[in-house]
């Protein structure tokens, strides 16, 4: 019986997990188009080697633009979604991000291999909502027990929250500059005050 193969037709439909595989196997330059193409296919089709291997070589054909095309979907910002049946929220007021998460967001940055941790720090369960639709999430406590599960969040959600953060890194490093230049010439003008013997 020939099994039906069913592939990504665009980036919601592709997990975070499966992207992570994939980013890892093009790092590979041992393998041929063909032997290439069959693991491509064991990622995103869900399937074992033996069972690709059986496959015809014209179920091959246009696996891998297919991906590509399914993984260059554009995407918009995603506040929520659901994660086994469990509704996540990205942090929900980010002028009260705490020193632990805004610490382990720098810690861990935007590399493919720890996209899982960051999405743990950024993403957590919806508490409560208002009628308004603002709402409360689950009070950062780590990354330890949550990350792992956040590998089978959908890339579409995940892409958006890079977009957002990477604007939100910027912001908040250019802020930071900012206060430290700030605290730098209230220094230079207590010296100056100090020098100058003004109140004293």
């Amino acid at each position: 019986m020939r099994k039906t193969l069913i592939l990504p037709e665009d980036i919601s439909e592709i997990t975070l997990d499966q992207y992570q595989r994939f980013y890892e196997l093009n790092k590979r330059e041992d393998l041929g188009p063909v032997e290439y193409t069959k693991r491509v296919l064991m990622i995103f089709a869900n399937l074992k080697y033996r069972e690709v291997a059986a496959m015809q070589s014209t179920d091959f054909n246009g696996v891998v633009e297919i991906i590509n095309k399914a993984i260059e979907t554009d995407v918009e910002f995603v506040p929520r979604f659901k994660l086994d049946g469990v509704e996540h929220g990205f942090i929900p007021n980010l002028d009260e991000i705490t020193i632990g998460e805004f610490s382990d967001m720098q810690e861990v940055g935007t590399d493919v291999e720890t996209l899982h941790t960051l999405m743990a720090v950024l993403f957590r369960p919806v508490l409560k909502e208002d009628f308004l639709g603002n709402y409360d999430i689950v009070p950062y406590a780590g990354t330890q027990h949550t990350e792992w599960s956040m590998k089978q969040m959908p890339m579409h959600v995940v892409n958006g929250a890079l977009f957002f953060f990477r604007n939100l890194a910027r912001e908040l490093r250019m802020s930071i500059q900012k206060s430290t230049m700030e605290v730098a010439q209230k220094g230079v003008q207590i010296q100056n005050i100090s020098k100058s013997g003004v109140g004293m």
